[in-house]
């Protein structure tokens, strides 16, 4: 038999093992449990920000205009993607309305004309010119044009009246043929054009007044009738909500015409001129002394120039040069203004110096000397007279 005896510092390290263990599996638990919360808040709120949203309680939504719908026995079935509108069944008796027009492309759009066939009507809120062409609609997209207040709807259609009255819209359409009827005219174009029913097609509405189904704006002036007659003339509203996720690559939208070159060659411009900035904004390394070809001392040049001045016999230069670099060493060092005067630096060194002021004015104001003693004894006085000022 045989004694087995645990060394404490296993046992530790066994326990610390299985803490960190645990509290790496609440950790794990713990950030799963917020994603998914994110997840969810995020999902349920992604339509409560988008206009004419059956889900979107605020001002831009259309969540009343749902309800009342409801309320009235009629089925409002939400669909926001293409599967959905597919799996949703649509027959005689059934409404499909469709917002967020801009969403569909070419080939979407056929898909929903091909399901909607069997639907009483298919109402198509504000859609571009490109959704217009693609189901091949007689209606065109009209242009701005001034209106007044309110506008009349001057026709009658199924869930209509005549004397119907809507805010005007801004978004207009013009039928190209003969058969659609037109209401809410403005100037040369109309809020809603009806296209009658065809062979595997039903009654189309092109709506460019999206307010009638808005919240904020359902209860102006016939709005809320409208939408609820021509919504709720049957028992059954497929309300279709596009998603852009349907849309494949291959899919054909009004964004399709820009080359699809267009991005990677963007992005390949930028990486180039992020490389080019790199290659040209190098550091060229620490600055580098060069020797010069030839050192010219400084009294050598005040020599040469002195010679000149000799060669050319101008004392009379000379003695000015003499006088002004006199006074202003002399002004530097007795605090005055570089720009003073010869005479007040005369007199601030006279002062100084204890010598005649008049004596010191005349050695700076006098006229140049003529000869070269005259010049000689010039730059003694001066001489002088700043040594004293600098040991004064």
């Amino acid at each position: 038999m045989t004694l087995h005896v645990w060394d404490r510092t296993e046992v530790a390290s066994g326990n610390s093992a299985r803490r960190r263990a645990m509290w790496a599996v609440v950790l794990v638990v713990v950030v799963a449990l917020v994603v998914a919360a994110v997840v969810l808040g995020v999902r349920r709120n992604a339509h409560q920000g988008e206009a004419l949203d059956p889900q979107n309680p605020g001002r831009e939504g259309a969540q009343a205009l749902a309800s009342v719908l409801r309320d009235r026995g009629v089925e409002v079935d939400v669909v926001r993607s293409e599967d959905d509108l597919l799996e949703s069944p649509v027959a005689a008796g059934t409404t499909v309305l469709v917002t967020r027009t801009g969403e569909l492309s070419d080939q979407t759009a056929a898909t929903l004309a091909e399901h909607a066939s069997g639907a009483d009507r298919l109402v198509l809120v504000q859609p571009d010119r490109f959704l217009l062409l693609a189901l091949d609609l007689p209606v065109e997209t009209g242009g701005q044009s001034a209106a007044p207040e309110t506008v009349t709807a001057g026709c009658t259609i199924d869930g209509l009246a005549t004397g119907d009255r809507v805010r005007p819209s801004p978004r207009t359409y013009v039928p190209t043929g003969p058969g659609p009827t037109s209401c809410f005219r403005h100037t040369d174009s109309f809020e809603l054009v009806s296209v009658p029913p065809a062979a595997g097609q039903p009654e189309v509405l092109v709506m460019g007044n999206g307010d009638v189904f808005a919240n904020s704006t359902i209860t102006e002036e016939d709005h809320a009738g409208i939408a609820l007659r021509l919504l709720g003339r049957g028992d059954r509203v497929v309300w279709y909500v596009p998603s852009a996720l349907d849309i494949s690559d291959e899919d054909t939208t009004p964004t399709s015409e820009i080359p699809k070159a267009l991005w990677p060659l963007t992005f390949l411009s930028v990486f180039a001129l992020l490389v080019l900035m790199l290659w040209r904004g190098r550091r060229f390394g620490p600055l580098v002394t060069e020797p010069l070809p030839a050192v010219v001392k400084a009294i050598e040049t005040t020599q040469s120039r002195g010679r000149l001045y000799r060669r050319a016999r101008d004392t009379e230069r000379a003695g000015t040069v003499l006088r002004a670099r006199t006074a202003k060493r002399l002004a530097a060092y007795l605090g005055l203004p570089l720009g003073a005067a010869p005479a007040t630096v005369a007199r601030a060194a006279a002062a100084a110096t204890g010598r005649d002021p008049q004596a010191v004015v005349a050695l700076f104001t006098d006229p140049p000397p003529t000869t070269e003693a005259a010049l000689v004894a010039l730059a003694n006085d001066l001489t002088d007279l700043e040594k004293e000022v600098r040991r004064a």
